[in-house]
Formats: structure tokens, C-alpha cells, sequence
């Protein structure tokens, strides 16, 4: 069952790039609203996995949008992941006083965005725990040191 993406962005460019960054992923659906005051009211109807919510848009803004679904007893369980631009200033006492669950800076690269949903995703309960272990292939250890560039393996 794929999880659910809610993304609360007023730029048309952001909804398309994670529009597109997922949707070779089955495993992800992305909903997309304009402001804030749209992006609880669909939190309310959906109930995602995950809101990504734009620190800058109208209405209310990401930070508000968090404290409202995290005031939200039927929301509260919901990672709020914000967004901000590279211009605009993050306030991240704000951020921890709305039990923000992270932060993205945009522009950002796709992988950088699919692995941070994920890394929240991923630890969401044992679903998330089996996902993680059918993946093919091993993974290296958290702790393993990376390899160096151009040394031999072994």
C-alpha cells in the first residue's frame, strides 16, 4: 500500500520537482496544496504519512501548519517535515517549539529529499522495518567507515 505525501508548497516549481521526484515510486503518492490553511484541511481528510510543509506560503505557514497537526490528537502521530529556500531565513527554535520532525533547505537534490522522506518513512513502525530488510543487496553498517577513493578493495 503505498504511503501518502502531503506537500504544502505556494511554488508551482517545488510541486513539480517532488510531483516528479517520486513518481517513479510506487511506494509514494503526493498530494499537493497552496497554503496552509488548504494543507490542514487535507491532513484532516487524508491523514499522510508525511506533510512536507513550505516555511514561506500563504495563509498560515509551515511553521503553523506543524503546530496545528501536531495540536491535532488525530494528527499529532503525522512527521511534518519543513521546507525552507535558501534565501529565507529557518528559524529552528520555531521549528523545535512546533515539534517539527526536520527540515529540507531548497533548492535540494532529488535523492537528497527521497532519502530524508524515507529515513522518516522507514521508521514508522515494523512496515517500515520489513521494507527495509526486503531492499536487495547489502547495506552497508551505519558506523562502517566509507571507502576511500581509489583504494583497492581487500
Amino acid at each position: 500500500m503505498p504511503k501518502n505525501l502531503l506537500l504544502a508548497d505556494d511554488s508551482i516549481t517545488i510541486q513539480k520537482v517532488v510531483g516528479i521526484t517520486f513518481a517513479k515510486n510506487e511506494d509514494i503518492k503526493v498530494t499537493a496544496v497552496d497554503n496552509g490553511e488548504a494543507a490542514i484541511a487535507k491532513a484532516r481528510e487524508l491523514k499522510p504519512d508525511l506533510i512536507l510543509a513550505d516555511v514561506v506560503m500563504p495563509k498560515r505557514n509551515g511553521y503553523e501548519v506543524c503546530e496545528a497537526v501536531k495540536a491535532d490528537p488525530a494528527l499529532r502521530h503525522i512527521p511534518v517535515l519543513l521546507l525552507a529556500g535558501t534565501f529565507e531565513a529557518f528559524d529552528e527554535a520555531r521549528a523545535r517549539a512546533a515539534r517539527a520532525d526536520g527540515h529540507i533547505a531548497k533548492p535540494f537534490e532529488s535523492q537528497a529529499l527521497i532519502d530524508k522522506v524515507n529515513a522518516i518513512l522507514g521508521g514508522k513502525g515494523a512496515a517500515g522495518a520489513s521494507a527495509a530488510a526486503a531492499r536487495p543487496g547489502p547495506a552497508p553498517h551505519p558506523g562502517a567507515p566509507m571507502p576511500q577513493p581509489g583504494a583497492r578493495p581487500g
